[in-house]
């Protein structure tokens, strides 16, 4: 028989050694000196005899049971009968695979006698990261309070939702930014989270209602707002100005010159101030939890700019360190996840969208 590692093994270290990946199982084993060498040593592959051979006579009967352990669990192979890696896995990698087995299948410990002990250590412990982002220090431009009416029909606004690419040079005004902004991010009501505290009510839904997302806004053509960099702040319904001479190109160097990224009235910058969520969510499976509140935020702001006659666009094409350093955020505490857009479509704005088409019928 002859053997070898298994491919793309995942590896930690601890404190209290190595440990490798099960390959497929979120169990994790200890990698004695002596099973590190015995994997070193198969490499892409070795004949059984000669991998127990090489540590010697007096070692082969721990070695060739050692081998028969790691391949039952899939760390070592057997080269002529390796299962196939499925196809899925071989175009993300290994390392995706970990941390799609490492998110699957947590205890929310529902209904189970744990929960209250956990959720009062979670909340003695302390250091619950703020609900609000803001820059008290910076200059800022209040938002109309009274939001524009969205009296559309909801199945109008489902009808002509679509990502739009191409924008008119007609300015959107202060009332639609901040309707927009206002139904897309800010809080519409408040509950009592008891043990967690006062819980936000917005139109997106969010893990827990810890409201990770912020929102950064670069003004490109809004009457009423000078160009630049801002940030959101949903506690005051405000912009707050971090950067006056962020333009066009700055946004075009971070989204590979996407025309659409930039090309509206303004672009919206979208962060996850990730701790908000791993203070009460302490598994890996919560690293999934802000990709699905993004995605949430995204169709809440798609949808309000349509019944708001703009055209929104949305895309995950950008550089995100080179975001985190335009917005002077700390990426181990908020990073990047999502860039929106909107302006005033180029054209006419029909019922069905101009590029509407019947599907081609499939060859049989």
């Amino acid at each position: 028989m002859k053997v070898r590692r298994g491919e793309q093994l995942v590896c930690r270290w601890l404190a209290e050694g190595l440990e490798v990946g099960i390959p497929g199982q979120r169990r994790w084993i200890r990698l004695s000196h002596d099973l590190y060498r015995v994997l070193d040593r198969a490499g892409a592959g070795i004949e059984l005899d000669d991998l127990a051979a090489a540590f010697g006579a007096e070692n082969e009967p721990d070695v060739r049971e050692a081998v028969g352990s790691l391949v039952r669990l899939g760390v070592l192979v057997e080269v002529d009968r390796a299962p196939r890696t499925p196809p899925l896995w071989e175009r993300w990698g290994e390392v995706a695979r970990r941390m799609h087995i490492e998110a699957r299948d947590a205890d929310y410990l529902v209904d189970s006698p744990r929960r209250a002990a956990e959720v009062d250590a979670i909340v003695a412990e302390g250091g619950a990261p703020g609900a609000f982002k803001e820059y008290p220090d910076q200059p800022s431009v209040p938002l109309p309070r009274r939001a524009l009416p969205l009296t559309a029909p909801v199945d109008e606004v489902f009808a002509l939702r679509r990502t739009h690419r191409e924008f008119s040079d007609v300015p959107v005004t202060l009332d639609q930014l901040a309707t927009l902004l206002f139904h897309s991010f800010a809080p519409h009501r408040f509950l009592d989270g008891e043990a967690f505290g006062t819980l936000q009510c917005r139109v997106s839904a969010s893990a827990g209602a810890r409201h990770e997302v912020e929102a950064y806004v670069v003004v490109h053509n809004v009457v009423g707002v000078a160009p630049g960099l801002y940030h959101y702040s949903v506690a005051r319904h405000a912009l707050e100005l971090l950067d006056a001479d962020v333009t066009r190109d700055r946004v075009a160097a971070l989204t590979y010159h996407q025309d659409a990224s930039y090309g509206g009235a303004f672009t919206v910058l979208t962060t996850a101030v990730a701790n908000r969520l791993a203070w009460k969510y302490r598994h890996p499976r919560a690293y999934r939890l802000w990709m699905y509140d993004a995605g949430h935020y995204g169709q809440t702001f798609a949808l309000a700019a349509t019944a708001l006659g703009l055209g929104p666009f949305q895309t995950v094409a950008f550089v995100d360190s080179e975001v985190e350093r335009l917005l002077g955020v700390d990426p181990d505490e908020e990073f990047a996840v999502y860039l929106l857009g909107a302006g005033v479509p180029a054209g006419p704005d029909p019922l069905l969208p101009a590029d509407f088409a019947y599907p081609r019928l499939a060859r049989g």
